[in-house]
């Protein structure tokens, strides 16, 4: 709570935020939007019903919440899960690796779909490890709703169902017992699956694994460009090469990223006393469920990063193998007073924590600022000039400033159209030229900070608008008391180009 930023909602977390009001608002799931994995603002819609919904800014906070709380409980199930392998202090010292693991903080803040899915995924997982094999109904009702958050959650039924047979292969009641288990699973998804063919033409799962398993073929095996895609649109290199290179790179790179700060030291002790007592390691039906889940829900990262996304949230659902291998390492240690050592490693993973968010930490002032800056933009006009002011919170100000009336869909649904559209200024050398060929563009307003990302015509205009007066000045940033400075002109088309 500490870090949470008081800021409004950015990326996907607005498009989940759309579909859920638009849900609480309508009571009945969207026909205009289509989100493949609308698990989480189903949850969020519920939770919007039974409060009030002509606030949009308590409702993005409650979002937000919701996720901080839903992260924080997943301590939980971590526990659990260690305690199937080492003693309390030991799981004490596994939840804190994952409590205070900074970058799972970070992404608990932004109101997206990333706490919840790990929530259940690691809580099936440890329902599916339990003796108490009556428990395992409630893994695999748990791994529907965890598909239901993201379709990937499919590769992890698959999983614990091979693992479920091979465990039970001699039991008579598993003729039984695994038909009832795939029924909860597939009951769980149907009606979600259900409404999206009816109302998009596609189930939301195993469309969205053949579409992904289509491209891939098509681009990657059969090494057909993508024309207009700024990686895989050149026919000179073999797209196969660029995905496995891409995808690898990426990889490594946040799978490192992932264990700093508070993991990289037990980590690395942890596995290299694994190779060291490998001989005298007992591999049994748990530690091969865990490594195989870990395998399996890294594979669709792997994809995701070799197309070029760059996000550390897609391999986080390796962080019960890492928590795991880590506590391996702590004990191995031969150290008499267990519970001396279980307060100092808890103690300096907060405070590694602590410093690695503070020193991450963004300034919140300035991010008000922007957002009233482009708030007040949109009021004025849905059209601005390209490579103007910071103006990143477009779609929230829409939202707010046009609530309830929720923005419309674009790119196939899943994706929300801006209220403000940006004109590029990038091929134009004079203000009037700029002006003149953006004008039936709907172009009615400037908006310029000085910053040197701006062309030169438009930092003139910042620093020495008294040269052109048919801009009247409407926002001084400064005349609020604001930091970042930013003026907004209107145009007066009337002194350009007359009667």
């Amino acid at each position: 709570m500490y870090f949470e930023p008081y800021i409004t909602l950015t990326g996907d977390a607005t498009n989940y935020f759309v579909y859920a009001a638009d849900t609480s608002l309508t009571g009945k799931l969207p026909e205009i939007y289509y989100l493949t994995n609308n698990g989480w603002p189903m949850f969020l819609s519920i939770l919007f019903s039974n409060t009030k919904l002509d606030d949009p800014f308590f409702l993005m906070e409650l979002q937000r919440f919701s996720s901080i709380i839903i992260s924080a409980v997943t301590i939980i199930p971590v526990y659990f899960l260690c305690r199937r392998f080492f003693n309390p202090q030991c799981s004490l010292i596994g939840s804190s690796l994952f409590a205070f693991e900074p970058h799972i903080i970070t992404n608990s803040s932004l109101g997206i779909a990333e706490p919840l899915f790990l929530f259940l995924g690691i809580s099936s997982l440890v329902l599916f490890l339990n003796n108490n094999h009556k428990l395992i109904y409630g893994s695999f009702a748990i791994a529907g709703l965890f598909t239901l958050i993201r379709f990937e959650g499919m590769f992890f039924f698959v999983i614990i169902s091979m693992m479920f047979l091979i465990k039970y292969r001699h039991k008579k009641r598993i003729f039984v017992q695994y038909p009832i288990l795939f029924a909860i699973y597939v009951l769980i998804l149907l009606p979600v699956a259900y409404s999206n063919l009816e109302t998009h033409d596609r189930d939301g799962f195993l469309d969205e694994l053949l579409s992904v398993s289509g491209y891939s073929y098509t681009h990657f095996v059969q090494g057909t460009p993508e024309i207009g895609d700024p990686i895989y649109g050149d026919t000179n290199e073999s797209n196969m090469y660029k995905f496995l290179t891409i995808g690898m790179t990426s990889m490594v790179k946040f799978l490192g990223l992932l264990l700093i700060p508070t993991s990289v030291f037990f980590a690395l002790v942890g596995f290299v006393l694994i190779i060291k007592n490998k001989k005298n390691i007992k591999i049994d039906y748990a530690i091969i469920t865990i490594i195989l889940t870990s395998i399996i829900m890294i594979l669709p990262a792997f994809y995701t990063y070799g197309r070029g996304s760059e996000d550390i949230r897609f391999v986080f659902m390796s962080l019960p193998l890492i928590i795991l291998v880590s506590l391996y390492g702590i004990n191995k240690w031969k150290i008499k007073r267990k519970n001396l050592m279980t307060v100092f490693m808890i103690t300096a993973i907060i405070l590694a924590s602590f410093i690695f968010l503070d020193s991450k930490k963004i300034d919140q002032d300035y991010e008000k600022e922007v957002f009233s800056i482009t708030k007040f933009i949109t009021s004025k006009t849905s059209v601005i000039n390209g490579d103007s002011a910071d103006i990143r919170y477009r779609t929230a100000s829409g939202l707010v400033i046009n609530w309830p009336n929720l923005p419309v869909s674009t790119l196939g649904e899943t994706h929300l159209d801006r209220t403000l559209i940006r004109i590029s200024t990038s091929d134009e050398r004079s203000l009037v030229e700029f002006i003149d060929s953006s004008k039936d563009q709907g172009l009615t307003h400037l908006a310029v900070d000085g910053r040197e990302h701006q062309p030169g015509f438009l930092r003139d205009v910042f620093y020495h608008d008294e040269k052109y007066p048919y801009l009247k000045i409407i926002y001084d940033s400064t005349e609020l008391g604001m930091k970042y400075h930013v003026k907004i002109y209107e145009i007066d088309f009337v002194r350009i180009y007359g009667n």
